[in-house]
């Protein structure tokens, strides 16, 4: 649900732009309100993908992905640990610590869905868990991957552009003192 209302409100930012162009004239005497429009449309629509279309748990064999917000973690199944209380679910990675997937953040969207994604990774995460201690002796410790945790840069970043123009542009005009 968290998904299709992103994918609604990234598919709004054109139209309420060109709504808001053509028929209430935005724009249309001074070009720095069409670029203020612009830039806020742009930044609305990375805020969408960033916080409902991106973020996302992904399990790869023995490894679990994580992908919130702003960061990326990724961690062995057998060195994570799932967390649920007082309603706050977390996952705690081994080297990296409490990482909250806002994937399986509790919203307003939540439902039947969501509940069987988190109880599925709860499973697949203890399963592992249990494989590990089961496995000990046939896994050297120092051979295996920790966790770790990256900064996540992709092309929704290219939607900040024009904001970081329009703020640039702004703090030369105010510097220029016009």
């Amino acid at each position: 649900m968290v998904f299709l209302a992103s994918a609604l409100g990234v598919a709004a930012q054109p139209v309420a732009v060109a709504y808001l162009v053509v028929v209430d004239g935005v724009g249309s005497g001074d070009p720095v309100d069409l670029a203020a429009l612009l830039s806020m449309a742009s930044l609305f629509a990375w805020f969408f993908v960033r916080a409902g279309i991106q973020p996302l748990i992904v399990i790869e064999g023995d490894t679990v992905v994580v992908h919130n917000l702003l960061l990326s973690y990724r961690a062995p199944l057998s060195q994570t640990r799932f967390l649920a209380r007082g309603g706050k679910l977390a996952l705690l990675l081994e080297g990296v610590g409490h990482v909250r997937p806002w994937v399986l953040s509790r919203s307003v969207f939540d439902g039947d869905r969501a509940r069987s994604a988190r109880r599925e990774c709860r499973e697949l995460i203890q399963g592992a868990r249990v494989a590990r201690t089961g496995e000990a002796a046939a896994w050297p410790e120092s051979g295996r991957a920790g966790a770790r945790q990256w900064m996540r840069v992709g092309a929704a970043e290219a939607l900040l552009l024009l904001p970081l123009a329009f703020l640039v542009w702004n703090v030369i005009d105010m510097a220029s003192g016009n």
